[in-house]
């Protein structure tokens, strides 16, 4: 089935593509068109290509890629003739144009900023600025409807130092637009920010009280799941103890 863009404004527009729910996006100029994310496979890939063409009614240039998963990536293949713009740590492909901090595209009159804030989700997430649309792509640096994900490559140190980033440049009236979910609001993303950091904060909290790995996740309360937290613990753990920050072997106490 062909995919169906849904409007988020009169420029942007963003699509849902399955088995993993991953939001693609669509920013339309004048002149030219620039897909956010390319799907899971080539095949996706060259369908959500062709639907974008049609949508758009412009040329579509360029496919900027928002970090470096598979679920993103993966139908990049089905777009060779487009552009593909990534962070320079995106190095599992080799996309056409990299970057360190930022770059802009011009659609005609419409410019689309790209932003690396720095390690969060992945070593490599892109933040897509529409100006002028007030909308902001944000790969999945935000989730809807499920738990942030965390894996090797995540600093949930940084995270957090990153959505600050982004919040500081919108408005109450700005829209983001997740890497899987709906469209939220500033307060959502305030909110998941919050619950980011709460994770690595409440972490080194617990271990300055000796906590250790395996009873942190019935230690508190969390905003997570125990999927979610089975991952994300660890890996704090892990980011803590690069820092000097473990467990305090807890000696034996004998009677006298």
């Amino acid at each position: 089935m062909s995919p169906v863009w849904t409007p988020v404004t009169d420029r942007t527009f963003v699509t849902t593509v399955e088995p993993h729910g991953v939001n693609v996006g669509l920013v339309v100029g004048d002149e030219a068109a620039l897909l956010i994310d390319s799907g899971n496979t080539a095949e996706q890939g060259a369908e959500l290509l062709a639907s974008a063409r049609e949508q758009a009614g412009v040329p579509v240039t360029h496919v900027v890629l928002t970090h470096d998963h598979a679920d993103h990536t993966g139908g990049l293949a089905g777009m060779q003739e487009l552009t593909s713009v990534a962070h320079e740590d995106l190095t599992s492909l080799t996309p056409t144009r990299q970057f360190s901090m930022a770059l802009a595209i011009q659609l005609g009159a419409q410019r689309v900023e790209l932003v690396h804030f720095g390690e969060g989700h992945t070593r490599s997430d892109v933040i897509v600025f529409v100006p002028g649309e007030n909308v902001i792509f944000v790969g999945d640096l935000l989730e809807q409807g499920g738990d942030p994900q965390v894996d090797e490559t995540t600093s949930l140190s940084n995270w957090p130092t990153v959505l600050d980033g982004v919040l500081g440049a919108c408005t109450d009236s700005t829209r983001f637009v997740p890497g899987h979910g709906t469209v939220v609001d500033r307060d959502f993303a305030f909110i998941q920010r919050a619950e980011i950091a709460m994770l690595y904060s409440q972490t080194e909290m617990m271990i300055q009280q000796g906590t250790r790995l395996e009873d942190a996740a019935t230690a508190t309360e969390w905003p997570f799941t125990a999927e979610t937290l089975a991952v994300a613990l660890p890996k704090a753990y892990a980011e803590l103890a690069a820092k000097g920050i473990e467990p305090k072997r807890q000696l034996p106490i004998f009677g006298v």
